[in-house]
């Protein structure tokens, strides 16, 4: 029993030292490659914070949202972007890096007072944060640009436009590409971006086997099905072609849902486990 609540202090007190580290000292220092310096050893504690957990959801859960979202809202951070400007409080900080919240953008104005005052803390931390919204009606998406882009996982979603798609899409709409080829290569690359990404969270989940490459495929083969899905509306415009809403849905939702059992279940069914032999820390 000791050894149990050791195990589970010790990635928890990493995790609050980090932060406060990030928000008392790092956030002092000048905004670029030199604060992004300082913040390598809070993203190698985060790499192995899921390590500290026998189960594979636990490592799966806390890979995304330490490992992989929380570490991209303090890249961001570095280069003055992203959630974490808006903190004011070293809760604020706390909250808005792991978990899915942000930031109300008119909080009432005794809300400060209520954080450090009131007895009532649930109704201070309703008045001060709100619930990102994590899907929107997936199953009613018309398109995989509407799927990906709008209504699956948007909190990944956002994180994946502000750390890849923006900065690829600048860069390439600055060596004059052409508008819709920077779009079209900026949402290809974030979606292998994202199945690297996805990669790594398979990789904590099945105790660190060796990738495959297969979830990196499927979301190469997403990225891909999209310019091709935009390349068909536009010639189906011209055209004058036109497809039933039910049989967008059907289509958008089938493909998905394929490809998903195909190259993500598979795979897991194969090669997970539900906890690791040894913890590798």
């Amino acid at each position: 029993m000791e050894e149990t609540s050791l195990k589970l202090v010790n990635p928890l007190s990493l995790l609050l030292a980090s932060l406060g580290y990030s928000y008392f000292f790092v956030a002092k220092i000048p905004n670029g490659i030199l604060k992004l310096i300082f913040l390598l050893p809070v993203f190698y504690i985060f790499s192995i914070v899921p390590w500290y957990f026998p189960s594979a959801l636990l490592r799966g859960v806390l890979s995304f949202f330490i490992t992989w979202i929380a570490s991209s809202k303090l890249l961001l951070f570095c280069f003055n972007q992203g959630p974490l400007l808006h903190c004011q409080t070293f809760l604020d900080f706390l909250v808005v890096s792991i978990l899915p919240m942000k930031i109300k953008h008119k909080p009432n104005s005794n809300s400060s007072t209520k954080l450090s005052q009131s007895l009532i803390f649930r109704s201070a931390l309703d008045d001060r944060y709100e619930l990102v919204q994590l899907f929107n009606k997936p199953y009613l998406a018309t398109s995989l640009k509407d799927f990906w882009g709008r209504r699956w996982n948007r909190y990944s979603s956002n994180i994946l436009r502000e750390t890849v798609y923006n900065p690829t899409r600048n860069m390439l709409n600055g060596i004059s590409v052409g508008v819709g080829t920077a779009r079209i290569l900026a949402l290809i690359c974030s979606l292998v971006v994202s199945g690297v990404l996805h990669e790594m969270l398979f990789y904590y989940i099945t105790c660190g086997k060796k990738p495959t490459w297969e979830v990196t495929c499927y979301f190469v083969l997403q990225g891909l099905a999209m310019a091709l899905e935009a390349a068909v509306k536009k010639v189906a415009l011209v055209k004058g072609w036109s497809l039933h809403p039910l049989g967008s849905i059907i289509y958008t939702c089938g493909f998905v849902v394929f490809t998903f059992y195909w190259l993500l279940v598979l795979p897991v069914w194969r090669d997970g486990k539900n906890s690791c032999d040894k913890l590798r820390v």
